[in-house]
């Protein structure tokens, strides 16, 4: 139930604030500090307004978001140097939501859905084939064609080309479509993503931006594979009935076995072409180590069973909210220059991939179910993955701002999409409902 009371008094705060930031914008003050802390307030009101509600709190994290980058826009010095340089926390961050992914991953229900690909390959032709062309369209369309937008427009492709990420199946299942189909059309695209990522993205930017093949398909590797690699062997560890894991005095060892190796890693000189490994590799071999101590902590103290369920969505949240304001706080002047116009590029080149996505389902003659599938799927791409391949891969944080204001605008349109259709019962719910009365 939505707690009333809480809503309102939130939202008449963020009304209020509202107010006082467009006293300050007439009054010429915008660019005070003041005026950044009004609305860093405005949004973080709204945001816990909305996580009260039942219809809206899909959108509390996104307006979470816009309270930390308005906070980082006017202070972004708090962002860039923290005795080290923060960028070097961008592909981390990244690999923690990635992992966050793998434990989820259930290859079984994949399997059984490989066995009618039809529509699971007809969807990831879709995802790979439609989105780069709609990516090239609006990059001519907003002018980003220039020579002096070439990383602008290489990071706007790079959406394009990216897969699906987990987002396009919690949106399906929040509109009610096929959950199965979704998970499988995210699954394959991103199997394939090592090959087909890198060389579309050769192919429409390799003009505005050096494209290394080799390198951008390690790098996909070690932002997903190896993470969601990880997070799959944690999850076996936790949830499997693998005899070995039960024994306290094993997972120790391997607890200590894999930190040690960890530490190792870290000193190993790894090979130009395979330098983009090496976090990821770190990373697998801690992330073991912690799940495997905190099991045994876990069961000792006699703690919730789901302790991981209850810890990596917010941690997967932080991540996210990490890179964000880091990106936004480096790239402040480019923001300011190309962010509206740049936000209208990330709606339009959304609204053509749901357009794509459902115009294809209706041609395929899909049901209800299917097409929402579809539609999301098509639509929503793994901004994350893009933020980091930009970084890490192409090495500029100018591609890396499409994703991130992509990225933000994908978590508003999908979830207003999905409450729209949670909604709406398919159709074919509806005909197997009356049958069995």
């Amino acid at each position: 139930m939505e707690d009333t009371s809480k809503w309102k008094t939130y939202l008449a705060g963020a009304f209020l604030l509202a107010i006082g930031e467009i006293v300050l914008i007439l009054a010429g003050q915008a660019k005070l500090p003041v005026s950044g802390l009004v609305l860093f307030g405005l949004f973080l009101a709204l945001s816990i307004s909305v996580k009260h509600t039942k219809r809206f709190k899909g959108l509390s994290f996104t307006f979470l978001i816009f309270a930390c980058c308005a906070f980082t826009l006017y202070f972004p010095e708090a962002f860039t140097n923290w005795g080290f340089e923060t960028k070097v926390l961008i592909v981390p961050s990244i690999q923690i939501i990635m992992f966050g992914m793998g434990t989820k991953l259930n290859l079984g229900d994949f399997a059984r859905e490989l066995k009618k690909p039809v529509k699971i390959i007809i969807g990831t032709v879709l995802v790979y084939l439609l989105m780069p062309l709609a990516a090239i369209l609006v990059i001519h369309v907003f002018g980003f064609s220039d020579e002096a937008q070439n990383e602008i427009a290489a990071g706007i492709i790079l959406v394009g080309v990216c897969p699906g990420g987990v987002a396009s199946n919690v949106m399906t299942y929040l509109a009610r479509g096929n959950l199965a189909l979704s998970m499988s059309i995210t699954t394959l695209a991103t199997l394939i993503s090592p090959l087909a990522t890198p060389y579309l993205m050769k192919a429409f930017a390799g003009d505005k931006i050096p494209v290394d093949v080799i390198n951008m398909m390690i790098g996909i590797i070690n932002l997903m594979f190896v993470p969601v690699g990880a997070g799959i062997i944690c999850n076996k560890l936790l949830y499997g009935n693998i005899p070995w894991t039960k024994k306290a005095n094993h997972m120790i060892q391997l607890a200590v076995g894999c930190f040690i190796i960890g530490f190792i890693l870290i000193f190993i000189p790894f090979p130009e072409s395979f330098a983009s490994l090496h976090t990821g590799l770190v990373l697998v071999a801690w992330a073991v180590a912690i799940v495997s101590i905190t099991k045994i902590a876990i069961e000792y103290f006699k703690g919730p069973e789901n302790w991981m369920d209850i810890v990596l969505p917010k941690l997967s949240l932080s991540a996210i909210m990490l890179y964000i304001v880091i990106t936004a706080a480096l790239e402040k002047a480019n923001i300011l220059k190309i962010g509206p116009l740049l936000l209208a590029a990330s709606i339009t080149h959304n609204f053509l991939g749901y357009l794509f996505g459902y115009g294809s389902a209706k041609l395929l003659r899909l049901n209800d179910a299917d097409t929402r599938a579809l539609t999301i799927e098509v639509g929503l791409k793994n901004s994350g993955l893009a933020v980091g391949l930009a970084k890490n891969v192409l090495g500029s944080m100018g591609a890396a701002l499409a994703p991130i204001i992509f990225g933000t605008w994908m978590n508003i349109s999908a979830s207003t999409l999905a409450s729209f259709w949670s909604q709406r019962t398919p159709r074919e719910e509806l005909s197997n409902t009356e049958e069995n009365k």
